[in-house]
């Protein structure tokens, strides 16, 4: 009996990892890993407070927030890594960092690739994109008495990728891109302490250039 058993687990522990391989081999040539990395502007314009506070003595009393417009032109980097689940449609996840200013924001999202349009084999393709996730704030530095949360991004893109004979592609896209970030400021180095909280609607025009693998 004991034979009988020791042999039953000898063979599974020997047929098992070679089913798996298999297993692992047929899932990735149905379904083949892609990764897609790009590099962008973001084109805008933004909406800053000068000042939301003036001091009547020691005290410091709030007032109508007074705001300035300027033109934005900022940078982002990202990398979806993710599966083909057929020859024109691949889902993963976007990993990047955007940089807004002083403030840098490292969003993570469910990311979607469509080939839309291909007349030729080997010709240029209509490419449809979209990202929806969560901003955080991990590579980020404060300033003393300053705290920034990120918030929800949402990407949709449509461009051109442009095959090449080793199977990579160039990548070209344009876009709209929003990002929610909020931001407290908190005065605490004197008896008269005070808070401010912004709430700040990035919205920016989106070009990209990358490669797929």
């Amino acid at each position: 009996m004991k034979k009988t058993q020791i042999l039953l687990v000898w063979g599974i522990l020997n047929v098992f990892p070679s089913f798996a391989q298999e297993v692992k081999q047929d899932f990735f040539q149905k379904h083949p890993f892609v990764n897609i990395t790009e590099f962008g502007t973001l084109l805008g314009r933004s909406k800053y407070e000068t000042y939301n506070y003036y001091y009547r003595g020691y005290y410091p009393q709030p007032i109508e927030p007074q705001y300035q417009i300027q033109n934005r032109v900022n940078f982002a980097l990202q990398t979806f890594n993710g599966i083909y689940l057929n020859k024109k449609t691949a889902v993963g996840l976007t990993l990047g960092i955007d940089s807004y200013g002083p403030t840098v924001l490292t969003p993570i999202s469910a990311g979607i690739r469509r080939n839309l349009i291909q007349k030729k084999k080997s010709s240029s393709i209509l490419l449809g994109s979209l990202d929806v996730g969560y901003a955080t704030t991990w590579v980020n530095e404060d300033n003393t008495g300053y705290k920034t949360s990120g918030g929800i991004v949402i990407c949709p893109t449509i461009g051109y990728k442009l095959p090449m004979r080793n199977g990579s592609a160039w990548l070209i896209n344009f876009g709209y891109r929003y990002q929610r970030a909020s931001y407290k400021q908190e005065r605490t180095s004197d008896p008269y302490w005070y808070e401010s909280n912004e709430v700040r609607n990035y919205r920016r025009m989106v070009i990209r250039f990358g490669i797929e693998f």
